[in-house]
């Protein structure tokens, strides 16, 4: 069913999303940034390319506001892409999916939810670390199985678009029901966040990174601080 067909790319995106957020959200402050691997800007505008088989498509992912889920202080992070979205949990170190949502037709969304939230990614980065997550996804009318195994290899040089980028490789195993388990690879650089991942059908790569021109009085009424005043 199209719930299973989305996974590889839904995880992809999430991984994707999950860059455009950082340091300066009232809902991560006790969550470390290890200088600047995965910065948050609300507000801010990050253009993928997206590689798929023949094709290639441009998405921007917004991070655009935050709310509760399923009880959970979350982030929202828009992308144009086929309207997917995806809300993100951070808690102590870890970096959490806790739902993404799909347009069909435009009529309609299709939402995700993981039980428990998926833990993507968690500070401080270090090479050889290994974390691994058993649980569920669930929409209205499908509820499918998910095992993910996750490791940190370390700091590695990367070539993109004929740039170097000093970044560390994240490898997630992953498997949806009785699917075939697949690979997703992806960097995260210093300063930018993610970068660059590729999986068996798809390939993305940060493109430009537009911050927030959000005034300060605007955020602070959202709940986030002026980031000088956390120095």
């Amino acid at each position: 069913m199209k719930f299973i067909k989305f996974s590889g790319l839904l995880l992809s995106l999430m991984l994707v999303s999950l860059s455009s957020y950082g340091q300066n959200s009232g809902l991560a402050k006790s969550l470390p940034d290890d200088n600047g691997y995965y910065p948050l800007d609300l507000g801010g505008q990050w253009t993928f390319e997206l590689k798929e088989k023949n094709q290639i498509k441009t998405s921007v992912v917004t991070c655009d506001k935050t709310g509760k889920i399923n009880h959970l202080d979350c982030v929202h992070l828009k992308s144009s892409e086929n309207r997917l979205s995806c809300w993100i949990q951070k808690k102590d170190n870890v970096v959490y999916v806790v739902q993404t949502s799909r347009s069909i037709l435009g009529l309609a969304n299709l939402a995700i939810s993981f039980d428990p939230p998926i833990p993507i990614l968690k500070f401080p980065l270090t090479q050889g670390d290994a974390w691994s997550y058993q649980g569920w996804g669930r929409s209205f009318f499908l509820s499918k199985p998910l095992h993910v195994s996750y490791q940190n290899k370390g700091l590695e040089t990367i070539q993109l678009d004929g740039k170097s980028y000093k970044a560390y490789r994240i490898e997630a195993n992953y498997q949806v029901g009785s699917d075939p388990a697949k690979v997703q690879i992806s960097w995260y650089a210093q300063g930018l966040g993610f970068i660059h991942s590729h999986s068996d059908a798809l390939e993305i790569t940060l493109k430009n990174f537009i911050p927030s021109t959000r005034p300060q009085a605007e955020l602070s009424a959202l709940g986030i601080p002026n980031p000088a005043s956390q120095r």
